[in-house]
């Protein structure tokens, strides 16, 4: 009985966890979506417009990385909450 009560909370937390990482990662993509303002690139010569045009970029590539990340671990949150509410079955039983 115990260990049924064990599992369905550890159940229900790594749903819930799974949903928080999703829906926050939904929410800062969106946010960000809407407030982003394309920074100007200005600079004396080439090679400073190059620099900027560079950091802005590699930006973008880091928030996009741990917006990917946080989604990514939410859906195995997920996965294995949800493996959890399915029932056991072995191969060959019906």
């Amino acid at each position: 009985m115990a260990e049924s009560k064990w599992k369905t909370i550890i159940t229900v937390l790594l749903l819930i966890l799974g949903m928080v990482f999703i829906i926050t990662a939904a929410v800062i993509a969106y946010v960000s979506f809407y407030g982003y303002k394309v920074p100007v690139v200005q600079g004396a010569s080439v090679e400073d417009v190059i620099t900027s045009l560079i950091n802005a970029l590699v930006d973008i590539a880091v928030k996009l990385g741990f917006l990917g990340l946080t989604v990514w671990a939410g859906s195995i949150l997920l996965k294995h909450g949800i493996s959890l509410i399915k029932p056991e079955t072995h191969r060959g039983e019906k």
